[in-house]
Protein backbone atom coordinates (compact mmCIF):
# COMPACT_ATOMS: atom_id res chain seq x y z
CA UNK A 1 0.00 0.00 0.00
CA UNK A 2 1.64 3.39 -0.68
CA UNK A 3 2.42 5.98 1.30
CA UNK A 4 1.18 9.24 0.45
CA UNK A 5 1.75 11.06 4.16
CA UNK A 6 5.73 10.64 5.77
CA UNK A 7 4.04 10.82 9.36
CA UNK A 8 1.31 7.65 9.06
CA UNK A 9 4.38 6.46 6.55
CA UNK A 10 6.44 6.28 9.77
CA UNK A 11 3.69 5.71 12.67
CA UNK A 12 2.68 2.81 10.33
CA UNK A 13 6.21 1.64 9.79
CA UNK A 14 7.00 1.47 13.56
CA UNK A 15 3.67 -0.64 13.77
CA UNK A 16 4.78 -2.88 11.56
CA UNK A 17 8.56 -2.91 12.77
CA UNK A 18 6.83 -3.96 16.92
CA UNK A 19 4.51 -6.33 15.39
CA UNK A 20 7.17 -8.07 13.54
CA UNK A 21 8.99 -7.59 16.76
CA UNK A 22 6.81 -9.00 18.75
CA UNK A 23 5.90 -11.73 16.63
CA UNK A 24 10.18 -12.92 16.61
CA UNK A 25 9.50 -12.70 20.14
CA UNK A 26 7.32 -14.86 20.97
CA UNK A 27 8.84 -17.16 18.26
CA UNK A 28 12.08 -16.86 19.76
CA UNK A 29 10.10 -17.93 23.19
CA UNK A 30 8.57 -21.02 21.48
CA UNK A 31 11.71 -22.12 20.06
CA UNK A 32 13.63 -21.22 23.05
CA UNK A 33 11.13 -23.17 25.10
CA UNK A 34 10.54 -26.57 23.24
CA UNK A 35 13.79 -28.07 24.10
CA UNK A 36 12.67 -28.05 27.95
CA UNK A 37 8.79 -29.03 26.81
CA UNK A 38 10.68 -31.58 24.71
CA UNK A 39 13.11 -32.57 27.19
CA UNK A 40 9.95 -32.84 30.19
CA UNK A 41 8.06 -35.01 27.29
CA UNK A 42 10.93 -37.34 27.23
CA UNK A 43 11.42 -37.60 30.85
CA UNK A 44 7.73 -38.29 31.07
CA UNK A 45 7.87 -41.12 28.72
CA UNK A 46 11.41 -42.48 30.18
CA UNK A 47 9.94 -42.31 33.96
CA UNK A 48 6.20 -44.07 31.78
CA UNK A 49 8.41 -46.84 30.25
CA UNK A 50 10.81 -47.69 33.40
CA UNK A 51 7.14 -48.16 35.23
CA UNK A 52 6.32 -50.43 32.57
CA UNK A 53 9.21 -51.97 32.87
CA UNK A 54 9.02 -52.57 36.68
CA UNK A 55 5.62 -53.79 36.63
CA UNK A 56 6.76 -56.08 33.79
CA UNK A 57 9.81 -57.24 36.81
CA UNK A 58 6.98 -57.68 39.26
CA UNK A 59 4.61 -60.27 36.80
CA UNK A 60 5.74 -63.80 38.46
CA UNK A 61 4.79 -66.92 37.01
CA UNK A 62 3.47 -69.04 40.59
CA UNK A 63 3.30 -72.45 38.22
CA UNK A 64 6.88 -73.29 38.92
CA UNK A 65 6.56 -72.47 42.70
CA UNK A 66 2.85 -74.44 42.56
CA UNK A 67 4.82 -77.31 40.70
CA UNK A 68 7.43 -76.79 43.66
CA UNK A 69 4.84 -77.20 46.67
CA UNK A 70 3.12 -79.86 45.33
CA UNK A 71 6.47 -81.89 45.07
CA UNK A 72 7.24 -80.98 48.96
CA UNK A 73 3.39 -81.85 49.75
CA UNK A 74 3.73 -85.38 48.41
CA UNK A 75 5.23 -88.53 49.35
CA UNK A 76 9.18 -86.80 50.46
CA UNK A 77 10.81 -87.30 53.19
CA UNK A 78 10.03 -85.14 56.48
CA UNK A 79 10.96 -82.78 58.20
CA UNK A 80 13.77 -81.83 54.94
CA UNK A 81 13.68 -83.76 51.79
CA UNK A 82 15.64 -82.52 48.81
CA UNK A 83 14.44 -83.21 45.09
CA UNK A 84 16.48 -85.73 42.61
CA UNK A 85 17.92 -82.69 40.74
CA UNK A 86 18.52 -80.62 43.89
CA UNK A 87 16.69 -77.63 42.63
CA UNK A 88 14.08 -77.74 45.42
CA UNK A 89 14.76 -78.48 49.45
CA UNK A 90 11.66 -78.95 51.02
CA UNK A 91 11.10 -78.19 54.73
CA UNK A 92 7.97 -78.95 56.90
CA UNK A 93 8.28 -79.57 60.85
CA UNK A 94 10.03 -77.58 63.58
CA UNK A 95 13.72 -76.64 63.48
CA UNK A 96 15.53 -78.80 66.24
CA UNK A 97 18.51 -76.90 67.92
CA UNK A 98 20.30 -80.19 66.40
CA UNK A 99 18.76 -79.89 63.45
CA UNK A 100 21.33 -81.53 59.95
CA UNK A 101 21.78 -78.99 57.25
CA UNK A 102 23.54 -80.90 55.31
CA UNK A 103 20.93 -80.90 52.58
CA UNK A 104 21.43 -77.20 52.58
CA UNK A 105 24.52 -77.03 51.15
CA UNK A 106 23.46 -79.72 48.18
CA UNK A 107 20.57 -77.70 46.99
CA UNK A 108 21.39 -76.02 43.76
CA UNK A 109 22.71 -72.37 43.58
CA UNK A 110 19.39 -70.37 42.55
CA UNK A 111 17.04 -73.32 43.71
CA UNK A 112 13.82 -73.03 46.06
CA UNK A 113 13.41 -73.57 49.38
CA UNK A 114 9.41 -74.38 50.47
CA UNK A 115 8.74 -74.27 53.71
CA UNK A 116 5.83 -74.99 55.75
CA UNK A 117 7.00 -74.29 59.58
CA UNK A 118 5.98 -72.24 62.85
CA UNK A 119 9.40 -72.15 63.36
CA UNK A 120 11.97 -73.70 66.15
CA UNK A 121 15.35 -72.76 67.87
CA UNK A 122 16.48 -69.05 66.91
CA UNK A 123 20.03 -70.34 66.48
CA UNK A 124 19.52 -73.46 64.13
CA UNK A 125 17.41 -71.06 62.04
CA UNK A 126 19.68 -68.20 62.05
CA UNK A 127 21.97 -71.12 60.50
CA UNK A 128 19.56 -72.39 58.10
CA UNK A 129 18.40 -69.07 57.02
CA UNK A 130 22.48 -68.02 56.05
CA UNK A 131 22.90 -71.14 54.12
CA UNK A 132 19.85 -70.40 52.17
CA UNK A 133 21.00 -67.12 51.57
CA UNK A 134 24.29 -68.41 50.31
CA UNK A 135 22.88 -70.72 48.05
CA UNK A 136 20.62 -67.91 46.55
CA UNK A 137 17.79 -69.83 47.31
CA UNK A 138 14.45 -68.41 46.76
CA UNK A 139 11.80 -68.79 49.43
CA UNK A 140 8.54 -70.23 49.24
CA UNK A 141 5.81 -70.48 51.57
CA UNK A 142 3.06 -72.58 51.17
CA UNK A 143 0.47 -72.85 53.68
CA UNK A 144 1.92 -71.41 56.46
CA UNK A 145 4.84 -69.87 57.64
CA UNK A 146 4.26 -68.26 61.73
CA UNK A 147 6.69 -67.18 64.45
CA UNK A 148 10.51 -68.11 63.92
CA UNK A 149 9.79 -69.06 60.32
CA UNK A 150 8.63 -65.26 59.97
CA UNK A 151 11.12 -64.15 61.46
CA UNK A 152 14.19 -65.65 60.25
CA UNK A 153 12.86 -67.84 56.62
CA UNK A 154 10.92 -65.04 55.31
CA UNK A 155 14.07 -62.51 55.00
CA UNK A 156 16.27 -65.84 54.70
CA UNK A 157 17.28 -64.80 50.95
CA UNK A 158 16.85 -62.33 48.15
CA UNK A 159 13.40 -63.22 47.43
CA UNK A 160 10.50 -64.80 48.93
CA UNK A 161 7.50 -65.89 47.36
CA UNK A 162 4.45 -66.53 49.76
CA UNK A 163 1.78 -68.89 47.57
CA UNK A 164 -2.20 -68.22 47.59
CA UNK A 165 -4.27 -69.09 51.08
CA UNK A 166 -0.29 -68.53 52.59
CA UNK A 167 -0.19 -67.46 56.18
CA UNK A 168 2.76 -65.50 57.41
CA UNK A 169 2.65 -64.09 60.94
CA UNK A 170 4.83 -62.31 63.37
CA UNK A 171 4.84 -61.94 67.20
CA UNK A 172 7.81 -61.75 70.13
CA UNK A 173 9.54 -65.41 71.03
CA UNK A 174 7.28 -66.55 74.12
CA UNK A 175 10.00 -67.52 76.89
CA UNK A 176 9.21 -68.67 80.34
CA UNK A 177 9.76 -66.26 83.13
CA UNK A 178 9.96 -63.21 80.65
CA UNK A 179 7.54 -60.13 80.90
CA UNK A 180 5.41 -58.82 78.55
CA UNK A 181 5.37 -54.60 77.78
CA UNK A 182 5.59 -51.67 75.61
CA UNK A 183 8.86 -50.32 74.65
CA UNK A 184 10.19 -47.38 72.92
CA UNK A 185 10.70 -47.73 68.95
CA UNK A 186 13.63 -46.97 66.99
CA UNK A 187 10.96 -45.08 64.37
CA UNK A 188 10.46 -42.82 67.14
CA UNK A 189 6.65 -43.77 66.95
CA UNK A 190 4.12 -45.93 69.10
CA UNK A 191 5.61 -48.00 71.06
CA UNK A 192 6.04 -51.96 70.61
CA UNK A 193 4.96 -54.58 71.79
CA UNK A 194 7.94 -57.21 73.66
CA UNK A 195 9.46 -59.88 75.66
CA UNK A 196 12.17 -58.62 78.15
CA UNK A 197 13.47 -59.49 82.01
CA UNK A 198 10.91 -58.96 84.90
CA UNK A 199 12.26 -56.38 86.84
CA UNK A 200 11.16 -54.89 90.49
CA UNK A 201 10.63 -51.06 90.98
CA UNK A 202 9.43 -48.60 89.14
CA UNK A 203 9.28 -50.07 86.13
CA UNK A 204 8.61 -53.66 85.88
CA UNK A 205 10.36 -55.08 82.15
CA UNK A 206 13.85 -54.44 81.52
CA UNK A 207 14.96 -55.44 78.17
CA UNK A 208 18.76 -56.26 77.56
CA UNK A 209 20.96 -57.41 75.16
CA UNK A 210 21.33 -61.28 76.00
CA UNK A 211 23.27 -63.58 73.27
CA UNK A 212 20.09 -64.66 71.47
CA UNK A 213 19.38 -60.83 70.84
CA UNK A 214 23.06 -59.96 69.79
CA UNK A 215 22.16 -62.73 67.06
CA UNK A 216 19.53 -61.56 65.94
CA UNK A 217 21.18 -58.54 65.47
CA UNK A 218 23.67 -59.51 63.18
CA UNK A 219 21.57 -61.69 61.59
CA UNK A 220 19.12 -58.68 60.63
CA UNK A 221 21.93 -56.01 59.81
CA UNK A 222 22.92 -57.65 56.56
CA UNK A 223 19.02 -57.93 55.87
CA UNK A 224 17.09 -54.81 56.57
CA UNK A 225 17.28 -51.18 54.56
CA UNK A 226 17.47 -49.04 57.69
CA UNK A 227 18.09 -49.16 60.90
CA UNK A 228 14.58 -48.40 62.39
CA UNK A 229 13.18 -51.65 61.40
CA UNK A 230 12.62 -53.87 64.00
CA UNK A 231 11.97 -57.92 64.24
CA UNK A 232 9.41 -58.37 64.30
CA UNK A 233 7.67 -55.99 62.50
CA UNK A 234 4.81 -54.27 64.08
CA UNK A 235 3.05 -51.13 62.18
CA UNK A 236 1.22 -48.44 63.25
CA UNK A 237 -2.26 -50.03 62.62
CA UNK A 238 -0.92 -53.49 64.93
CA UNK A 239 0.71 -51.39 67.75
CA UNK A 240 -2.44 -50.11 68.84
CA UNK A 241 -4.62 -53.05 68.61
CA UNK A 242 -2.25 -54.19 70.31
CA UNK A 243 -2.47 -51.89 72.88
CA UNK A 244 -6.00 -52.51 73.71
CA UNK A 245 -4.93 -55.60 75.00
CA UNK A 246 -4.13 -56.38 78.98
CA UNK A 247 -0.71 -57.94 78.91
CA UNK A 248 -1.03 -59.28 82.33
CA UNK A 249 1.26 -62.34 82.35
CA UNK A 250 3.72 -63.10 79.75
CA UNK A 251 1.99 -66.50 78.43
CA UNK A 252 -0.77 -63.90 77.41
CA UNK A 253 1.87 -63.68 74.01
CA UNK A 254 0.93 -67.19 72.78
CA UNK A 255 -2.64 -66.42 72.01
CA UNK A 256 -1.68 -63.56 69.75
CA UNK A 257 0.05 -63.21 66.05
CA UNK A 258 -0.31 -60.46 63.25
CA UNK A 259 0.22 -60.03 59.92
CA UNK A 260 2.74 -57.27 57.78
CA UNK A 261 1.20 -55.36 55.04
CA UNK A 262 3.25 -55.31 51.62
CA UNK A 263 3.66 -51.87 51.33
CA UNK A 264 5.80 -51.42 54.16
CA UNK A 265 8.28 -54.43 52.79
CA UNK A 266 10.60 -52.52 50.28
CA UNK A 267 11.29 -49.91 52.95
CA UNK A 268 12.38 -52.08 55.46
CA UNK A 269 14.22 -55.40 54.47
CA UNK A 270 16.57 -55.97 51.59
CA UNK A 271 13.86 -59.38 50.10
CA UNK A 272 11.66 -59.10 47.84
CA UNK A 273 8.97 -60.40 49.31
CA UNK A 274 5.55 -61.68 46.32
CA UNK A 275 2.51 -62.45 48.09
CA UNK A 276 0.27 -64.13 45.44
CA UNK A 277 -2.67 -63.26 47.52
CA UNK A 278 -2.46 -61.19 50.41
CA UNK A 279 -5.35 -60.81 52.29
CA UNK A 280 -8.23 -58.62 52.29
CA UNK A 281 -9.64 -58.33 54.92
CA UNK A 282 -9.34 -59.67 59.02
CA UNK A 283 -12.14 -61.48 58.42
CA UNK A 284 -10.31 -63.34 55.69
CA UNK A 285 -7.24 -63.62 58.06
CA UNK A 286 -9.58 -65.64 60.81
CA UNK A 287 -10.59 -67.98 57.62
CA UNK A 288 -7.20 -68.69 56.97
CA UNK A 289 -6.09 -69.06 61.01
CA UNK A 290 -9.18 -71.57 61.38
CA UNK A 291 -8.76 -73.64 58.15
CA UNK A 292 -5.22 -74.04 59.85
CA UNK A 293 -6.51 -75.00 63.13
CA UNK A 294 -4.37 -72.29 64.90
CA UNK A 295 -5.38 -71.87 68.62
CA UNK A 296 -4.46 -67.71 68.14
CA UNK A 297 -5.82 -64.59 66.93
CA UNK A 298 -4.37 -63.35 64.06
CA UNK A 299 -4.57 -59.30 64.03
CA UNK A 300 -4.88 -58.36 59.81
CA UNK A 301 -2.78 -55.35 59.12
CA UNK A 302 -4.82 -53.68 56.28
Amino acid sequence: MPCYYPQSCSYRAKCMFYRISADRTQTARALAGFPRWGAKVALVMLAFTMRMNALRAEEVDFGAYHAAADYCGGEVARPLALSPDRRILCFDGLVRPDQNLSLVNELQAGGMFVVRSHGGDDVAMMMFADRLRDRDATVVVRSYCLLGCASYFVFASGRTIILNDGLVAWRPLAVDGLCVDFVDARDKGLPRLDVGFCVTGEHNFFSTPTPIYEMKQKFLSTRRVNREFEEPPESTFVRRALSRFDWPRQSELASVMWTWHPRFHKSSVKTTIVYEHYPESQQEVEALAERLQLDARVIYDP
